[in-house]
């Protein structure tokens, strides 16, 4: 079962608002962000060098460093917003926000009700 939600994510001047899907097994040491290529070229990322990783069924692929970006929330009664590195990642379909990620927001999941809060 997967969760989305729906997300600003900002480079330098260009914003883009998207769903992004709440993954806590893309675990990572910093707050993340995958982004498909399409979406980081509408926010002006470069690619930068490559990270090798292991994936669900030890498939391989490679991501890259895109930089940092801003990533802002919204629930009905406040809004946060954090730093998280940008990964390029090519075959991508959608934003996908790693563990670090929805902690630092302070995002709880309920998979079963499919609903999220903040702390």
């Amino acid at each position: 079962m997967a969760l989305r939600i729906k997300v600003k994510i900002c480079y330098k001047s260009k914003c883009v608002e998207t769903l992004a899907l709440l993954n806590t097994g893309f675990e990572t040491p910093v707050p993340m962000i995958s982004l498909p290529i399409e979406l980081a070229e509408k926010l002006g990322l470069q690619v930068g060098t490559p990270i090798e990783f292991e994936g669900p069924g030890l498939t391989r692929g490679s991501s890259y460093h895109g930089g940092e970006v801003t990533i802002t929330v919204s629930s009905e009664k406040e809004t946060r917003e954090i730093k998280a590195q940008a990964l390029i990642t090519p075959g991508e379909e959608e934003a996908i926000m790693s563990d670090k990620c929805i902690e630092a927001l302070g995002i709880v999941i309920d998979l079963k009700s499919r609903k999220w809060w903040f702390t």
